[in-house]
Protein backbone atom coordinates (compact mmCIF):
# COMPACT_ATOMS: atom_id res chain seq x y z
CA UNK A 1 0.00 0.00 0.00
CA UNK A 2 1.29 3.66 -0.56
CA UNK A 3 1.60 6.00 1.64
CA UNK A 4 -0.43 9.31 1.49
CA UNK A 5 2.93 11.46 0.67
CA UNK A 6 3.65 9.16 -2.09
CA UNK A 7 0.21 9.06 -3.67
CA UNK A 8 0.51 13.01 -3.57
CA UNK A 9 3.81 13.69 -5.12
CA UNK A 10 2.78 11.33 -8.02
CA UNK A 11 -0.80 12.87 -8.79
CA UNK A 12 0.86 16.53 -8.91
CA UNK A 13 3.90 14.91 -10.82
CA UNK A 14 0.79 13.58 -13.39
CA UNK A 15 -0.92 17.05 -13.21
CA UNK A 16 2.56 18.80 -14.04
CA UNK A 17 2.99 16.42 -17.20
CA UNK A 18 -0.62 16.77 -18.32
CA UNK A 19 -0.57 20.54 -17.97
CA UNK A 20 2.67 20.97 -19.93
CA UNK A 21 1.50 18.66 -22.62
CA UNK A 22 -1.74 21.05 -22.58
CA UNK A 23 0.30 23.95 -22.65
CA UNK A 24 2.32 22.38 -25.47
CA UNK A 25 -0.62 21.52 -27.71
CA UNK A 26 -1.63 24.91 -27.50
CA UNK A 27 1.24 26.18 -28.61
CA UNK A 28 1.08 24.98 -31.95
CA UNK A 29 -0.58 26.93 -33.99
CA UNK A 30 -2.49 25.37 -36.83
CA UNK A 31 -4.61 26.63 -39.95
CA UNK A 32 -4.37 30.41 -41.25
CA UNK A 33 -2.29 31.52 -38.03
CA UNK A 34 0.29 29.04 -38.99
CA UNK A 35 0.62 29.92 -42.51
CA UNK A 36 0.75 33.64 -41.82
CA UNK A 37 3.13 33.41 -39.30
CA UNK A 38 5.42 31.34 -42.11
CA UNK A 39 4.93 34.12 -44.87
CA UNK A 40 8.04 35.80 -45.69
CA UNK A 41 8.25 38.86 -48.27
CA UNK A 42 11.44 38.81 -50.04
CA UNK A 43 12.23 42.09 -52.16
CA UNK A 44 12.46 41.03 -55.54
CA UNK A 45 11.07 37.94 -55.41
CA UNK A 46 8.21 36.32 -57.83
CA UNK A 47 4.98 35.86 -56.40
CA UNK A 48 1.84 34.30 -57.45
CA UNK A 49 -1.36 35.19 -55.86
CA UNK A 50 -5.16 34.24 -55.74
CA UNK A 51 -7.38 35.80 -54.12
CA UNK A 52 -11.33 33.98 -53.81
CA UNK A 53 -14.54 35.94 -53.21
CA UNK A 54 -16.18 34.31 -49.67
CA UNK A 55 -18.12 31.22 -50.72
CA UNK A 56 -17.18 31.22 -53.80
CA UNK A 57 -19.77 33.56 -54.76
CA UNK A 58 -19.81 34.55 -58.46
CA UNK A 59 -19.45 38.13 -59.52
CA UNK A 60 -16.16 39.53 -59.97
CA UNK A 61 -16.41 40.32 -63.17
CA UNK A 62 -19.02 42.49 -62.72
CA UNK A 63 -17.60 45.82 -64.71
CA UNK A 64 -17.88 47.92 -61.82
CA UNK A 65 -15.53 45.69 -59.99
CA UNK A 66 -13.15 44.75 -62.42
CA UNK A 67 -12.39 48.14 -62.94
CA UNK A 68 -11.87 48.96 -59.29
CA UNK A 69 -9.56 45.79 -59.14
CA UNK A 70 -7.47 46.77 -62.14
CA UNK A 71 -7.54 50.79 -60.53
CA UNK A 72 -6.41 49.17 -57.64
CA UNK A 73 -3.82 46.99 -59.04
CA UNK A 74 -2.22 50.09 -61.15
CA UNK A 75 -2.21 52.41 -57.96
CA UNK A 76 -0.01 49.88 -56.61
CA UNK A 77 2.38 49.36 -59.34
CA UNK A 78 2.67 53.56 -59.47
CA UNK A 79 3.48 53.46 -55.56
CA UNK A 80 6.02 50.87 -56.68
CA UNK A 81 5.01 48.56 -53.95
CA UNK A 82 5.01 45.90 -56.58
CA UNK A 83 5.68 45.04 -60.33
CA UNK A 84 2.70 43.66 -62.09
CA UNK A 85 3.73 40.75 -64.38
CA UNK A 86 0.19 39.35 -65.35
CA UNK A 87 -3.53 39.02 -64.04
CA UNK A 88 -6.75 37.93 -64.56
CA UNK A 89 -10.26 38.60 -63.10
CA UNK A 90 -12.38 35.50 -62.53
CA UNK A 91 -16.13 35.04 -61.73
CA UNK A 92 -14.86 33.95 -58.28
CA UNK A 93 -10.94 34.69 -57.75
CA UNK A 94 -8.56 37.09 -58.73
CA UNK A 95 -4.71 35.73 -59.94
CA UNK A 96 -2.19 38.48 -59.61
CA UNK A 97 1.66 37.33 -60.79
CA UNK A 98 3.93 40.29 -59.64
CA UNK A 99 7.44 41.63 -58.43
CA UNK A 100 7.06 42.16 -54.77
CA UNK A 101 9.63 45.35 -53.88
CA UNK A 102 9.78 44.92 -50.72
CA UNK A 103 8.11 48.15 -49.12
CA UNK A 104 5.23 46.40 -48.04
CA UNK A 105 4.75 42.57 -47.10
CA UNK A 106 2.82 39.93 -49.40
CA UNK A 107 0.04 40.44 -46.88
CA UNK A 108 0.04 44.13 -46.77
CA UNK A 109 -0.21 44.08 -50.20
CA UNK A 110 -3.37 42.41 -50.36
CA UNK A 111 -4.78 43.46 -47.18
CA UNK A 112 -4.43 46.98 -48.78
CA UNK A 113 -6.13 45.88 -52.41
CA UNK A 114 -9.15 43.84 -50.45
CA UNK A 115 -9.53 47.21 -48.25
CA UNK A 116 -9.64 49.16 -50.91
CA UNK A 117 -11.79 47.32 -53.53
CA UNK A 118 -14.24 46.10 -50.67
CA UNK A 119 -16.97 48.78 -51.29
CA UNK A 120 -17.28 47.63 -54.77
CA UNK A 121 -17.37 44.36 -53.85
CA UNK A 122 -19.92 45.12 -51.00
CA UNK A 123 -22.53 47.08 -53.76
CA UNK A 124 -23.01 43.65 -55.74
CA UNK A 125 -23.46 41.71 -52.17
CA UNK A 126 -19.89 40.01 -52.55
CA UNK A 127 -16.54 39.88 -49.50
CA UNK A 128 -13.22 38.56 -50.23
CA UNK A 129 -11.93 35.88 -48.20
CA UNK A 130 -9.92 36.28 -44.77
CA UNK A 131 -6.98 34.54 -46.27
CA UNK A 132 -5.38 34.40 -49.50
CA UNK A 133 -2.95 31.53 -51.66
CA UNK A 134 0.55 32.71 -52.41
CA UNK A 135 3.57 30.65 -54.12
CA UNK A 136 6.77 32.37 -54.69
CA UNK A 137 8.30 31.70 -57.83
CA UNK A 138 12.27 30.22 -57.57
CA UNK A 139 14.42 31.69 -59.58
CA UNK A 140 14.37 28.59 -61.77
CA UNK A 141 10.97 28.63 -61.87
CA UNK A 142 9.75 30.07 -65.50
CA UNK A 143 7.37 33.14 -65.18
CA UNK A 144 6.27 32.29 -68.42
CA UNK A 145 4.21 29.08 -67.40
CA UNK A 146 2.70 31.05 -65.01
CA UNK A 147 1.54 34.13 -67.21
CA UNK A 148 0.38 31.41 -69.72
CA UNK A 149 -1.68 29.46 -67.21
CA UNK A 150 -2.85 32.94 -66.15
CA UNK A 151 -3.91 33.70 -69.60
CA UNK A 152 -5.82 30.37 -70.42
CA UNK A 153 -7.82 30.38 -66.96
CA UNK A 154 -10.94 31.95 -68.01
CA UNK A 155 -10.72 29.31 -71.37
CA UNK A 156 -10.01 26.63 -69.62
CA UNK A 157 -13.09 27.57 -67.27
CA UNK A 158 -15.36 28.08 -70.15
CA UNK A 159 -15.83 31.86 -69.61
CA UNK A 160 -14.99 32.74 -73.35
CA UNK A 161 -14.50 31.33 -76.79
CA UNK A 162 -11.29 30.54 -78.08
CA UNK A 163 -11.52 32.82 -80.99
CA UNK A 164 -12.12 36.04 -78.42
CA UNK A 165 -9.82 37.79 -76.21
CA UNK A 166 -11.10 37.36 -72.23
CA UNK A 167 -11.26 41.55 -70.99
CA UNK A 168 -10.31 40.48 -67.52
CA UNK A 169 -6.58 39.87 -68.56
CA UNK A 170 -3.87 42.05 -68.29
CA UNK A 171 -0.16 42.14 -68.25
CA UNK A 172 2.80 43.94 -67.64
CA UNK A 173 4.62 46.15 -70.53
CA UNK A 174 7.83 44.02 -70.38
CA UNK A 175 5.63 40.81 -70.15
CA UNK A 176 2.94 42.55 -73.83
CA UNK A 177 6.78 42.71 -75.46
CA UNK A 178 7.37 39.29 -75.28
CA UNK A 179 4.08 37.37 -74.84
CA UNK A 180 1.95 38.75 -77.21
CA UNK A 181 4.02 37.25 -80.15
CA UNK A 182 3.74 33.81 -78.91
CA UNK A 183 -0.37 33.96 -79.53
CA UNK A 184 -2.37 33.63 -82.06
CA UNK A 185 -3.52 37.29 -82.79
CA UNK A 186 -4.55 37.75 -78.96
CA UNK A 187 -6.03 34.59 -78.90
CA UNK A 188 -4.42 30.90 -77.56
CA UNK A 189 -3.38 28.60 -80.33
CA UNK A 190 -5.68 25.52 -79.88
CA UNK A 191 -3.43 23.42 -78.92
CA UNK A 192 -2.30 25.15 -75.30
CA UNK A 193 -6.81 24.26 -74.62
CA UNK A 194 -5.85 20.48 -74.68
Amino acid sequence: MRGGRQLACERSVIAIDHSLRLRSHMDVKRGYQALRRKRVTIPGAVYFVTICIESRARGLTDPRVCSEIRKEIAVLETEHLLKLHAAVIMPDHLHVLFTATGVLSIGQLIGRLKFKTKSSLSSQGLSWQGNFYEHRLRPRDSIEEVVRYIYLNPYRAGLVAQNLAYPSFWMGVEESKWFQPTLDVDRPFAEWLK
